[in-house]
């Protein structure tokens, strides 16, 4: 009796369900594409009312607002879109599980796969985890020649999930339905990145920054008031004594006239004077600093610094030493990302194709670091012939070299 192929769940890799997409979208059912806008007259009730929603196994809303501030708070686009590409343009290697011929073999299986053009999308799709905590990825798999062979991931709506309800933890999927079921074994990439310990449901950047967006957006709204009331002089219009009603109503009207077309003529007998408020820069000014500084939040929530997005004093020093930090959260980002999809792609993967194995190879991801390689070939023409084992794996990884025919 073949061994039973499981995903990291524990759930059965049913290959009629793999072979078959399970999550598409439907305009008309369960799965639709359309989405709704909480984030419309969001106020501090609503938005508390949403996340505790959320917490409680139902981030419908919460995603939706996600979404929503993505699309309309621009340093938040720039920002988090910076952290994701900056992980997804990485170049992926291949360690094999070792340097026997089969596991060289799913090495390179693997390796050929990884050289597709759509990879960096799928990966950026992925990292939506980053934002909202979580994603969901599924994978269509081509069997058109026998084998199987991950033919694309495609992005899924996290609206079309549920956490368990057990444990609000477990990822459950929205069948035809409605009904909350589980996820086929080795059909999904389910993606977490958490910006704190506990849930991820509440780990995801968009609760921070769904705050600062909204303070944000008050402050703004303050400052297109403030700014159509003082932004041009108060218009003043005087009459002669003895002027008409008729006069009067001449006068007005060129008076406000003035505001919209900046031209008006009155009789010569009036006047229309323009009255500057003295303190208007310095309260303009407050509506600006309050909006840098909810900006600066937001660059230190996704970023871990504020110095390469926002022009901050201090020099290159500081800029050295903030570049420093955001490559350290980009390093962890590299390696859950490697992390889930060993787990989610790679593993099953290879048991669908060469069945359970008792080691599988692995994705890393992360920038080469600087490396003295000369000083490494010299150093191994030296500890070689005196018995020291090297894997030549290992070794053709350091250079870069691809494994030979």
């Amino acid at each position: 009796m073949a061994p039973k192929l499981l995903d990291r769940w524990g759930r059965p890799l049913e290959r009629k369900v793999l072979t078959t997409e399970v999550a598409a979208a439907t305009l008309g059912g369960v799965r639709s594409p359309l989405s709704g806008y909480p984030a419309d007259g969001l106020h501090p009730v609503r938005l508390a009312q949403i996340l505790r929603e959320a917490d409680a196994g139902d981030p419908l809303r919460y995603l939706e607002l996600a979404e929503t501030i993505e699309e309309r708070d621009p340093h938040y686009l720039a920002v988090i879109s910076t952290r994701k590409r900056s992980v997804a343009q990485i170049d992926v290697t291949v360690e094999a599980a070792s340097d026997e011929a089969i596991d060289q073999e799913i090495a390179e299986m693997v390796r050929d796969w990884l050289r597709r053009d759509e990879l960096t999308d799928e990966l950026f799709n992925i990292l939506d985890a980053v934002g909202k905590g979580y994603s969901f990825t599924e994978i269509l798999w081509d069997t058109s020649e026998g084998q199987w062979m991950p033919q694309r991931l495609e992005w899924r709506d996290p609206r079309w999930f549920r956490p368990s309800r057990v444990d609000l933890r477990t990822p459950m999927m929205l069948d035809d339905s409605g009904q909350e079921v589980p996820l086929p074994g080795g059909k999904f990439i389910h993606g977490v990145i958490s910006a704190k310990s506990g849930l991820p449901l509440r780990a995801g950047l968009a609760r921070v920054a769904a705050w600062g967006w909204m303070f944000k957006a008050y402050t703004q709204r303050d400052w297109a008031i403030f700014t159509q009331t003082y932004g041009q002089p108060l218009r003043l219009g005087k009459w002669a004594p003895g002027a008409s009603e008729a006069d009067k109503d001449t006068l007005f009207r060129a008076v406000a006239n003035i505001a919209g077309d900046c031209a008006a003529i009155i009789p010569e007998s009036m006047s229309i004077e323009f009255v500057e408020t003295g303190s208007v820069g310095a309260t303009s000014d407050l509506y600006e600093r309050r909006a840098n500084w909810l900006d600066l939040q937001i660059s230190k929530a996704v970023l871990g610094q504020t110095t390469t997005t926002d022009a901050v004093s201090g020099g290159h020093a500081v800029s050295k030493e903030h570049r420093q930090v955001q490559e350290d959260i980009e390093r962890a980002d590299a390696k859950a990302l490697a992390g889930i999809l060993n787990q989610d792609l790679i593993r099953p993967w290879v048991q669908l194709e060469y069945g359970p194995r008792p080691r599988y190879p692995r994705l890393v991801i992360a920038r080469p670091e600087a490396e003295d390689l000369q000083q490494l070939a010299t150093s191994l023409g030296v500890l070689v012939p005196l018995g020291l084992r090297v894997s030549e794996s290992e070794i053709r990884d350091r250079f870069g070299l691809s494994d030979p025919e």
